[in-house]
């Protein structure tokens, strides 16, 4: 099992510093944190934003600051050692796949292997338009730029020909460290999308609204793996983790704790939390860094 922690926010813990999120990060990296992770949104479209807080209670306001997460990692990078370094979950279609590809393989080779990157193809259709890439079929997309960015870090010179792209006899440098860049990919779970990861990626992120049907969703998705002749238990399972609270509002780190020991027992290989969701300043950050930590022990000798 695999603590992470996901700073998407973090920096208004830190009177809107993002240089204090890279200190959080180092610190984290020293204590056995094992993922420094963050998310990813171009930009909204002011009524979509407004649905999307009114239908699902998207917590993000239309002015919070998203930083472009591969460059932000990139900085992670520079201030740790062993970190993994995540996108939960990188808006895959939004970018030219060569493009991803080069970012993805900078960002491996600056951490000396070290990027493990979540894909995921977004909600908002605007994004898509103001980005000038198509959302019909995204899902197709997904898997064919998943493909190609697999070629091109795999070979040189590469071919490959998609549905909507393609490109032969092309050199693309630096390529990743690792012989397998992991791609996570943040789909709802069904038989289909879980084909999906088992052609193409090495597993999934579970979204919280489909927590309730957690424990099957995982015997499915290693099912799946097996169908596709890959070992079952070789699929990552990465559930991002809210703050159980008191009724004084105060977190209470040990009803986490027993959410988190069911999650893992149920099938989940990673456990990322978000500062921004568990503390109300800096000063907190160190407590929940030291309770993450104990927690994977607990979690790795039962």
């Amino acid at each position: 099992m695999q603590v992470g922690l996901n700073i998407l926010g973090a920096e208004r813990l830190y009177d809107d510093r993002i240089r204090s999120v890279l200190d959080l990060a180092a610190a984290a990296d020293r204590a056995g944190v094992d993922m420094i992770s963050t998310g990813d949104h171009l930009g909204f479209e002011a009524s979509a934003h407004a649905e999307r807080v009114r239908e699902h209670g998207f917590p993000f306001p239309l002015d919070h600051d998203w930083y472009e997460p591969l460059t932000l990692l990139s900085s992670v990078a520079a201030v740790t050692e062993r970190v993994l370094l995540n996108v939960s979950v990188l808006i895959a279609t939004l970018r030219p796949p060569l493009l991803l590809a080069k970012q993805i393989a900078t960002l491996d080779r600056l951490s000396d292997g070290r990027a493990a990157i979540g894909m995921g193809v977004g909600w908002q259709e605007a994004e898509y338009t103001a980005s000038a890439m198509p959302f019909d079929a995204r899902f197709g997309r997904m898997e064919d730029t998943v493909r190609a960015c697999r070629v091109l870090w795999a070979s040189a010179p590469a071919s490959f020909t998609g549905r909507d792209f393609a490109f032969d006899d092309f050199h693309s440098f630096p390529q990743p460290v690792q012989p397998r860049v992991p791609v996570i990919f943040g789909f709802a779970p069904s038989p289909r999308n879980f084909a999906r990861i088992a052609r193409v990626a090495d597993g999934w992120t579970a979204n919280p609204a489909d927590m309730a049907s957690f424990t099957d969703s995982v015997t499915l998705l290693r099912r799946t793996f097996e169908e596709h002749g890959r070992d079952p238990h070789s699929a990552i399972v990465q559930v991002s983790v809210a703050p159980e609270h008191r009724d004084d509002g105060t977190v209470d780190y040990d009803a986490t704790a027993d959410t988190v020991h069911a999650w893992h027992a149920a099938g989940a290989t990673t456990a990322v939390f978000r500062p921004a969701t568990f503390c109300t300043a800096g000063e907190e950050v160190p407590q929940l860094i030291d309770w993450a930590v104990r927690l994977k022990a607990t979690l790795l000798h039962g």
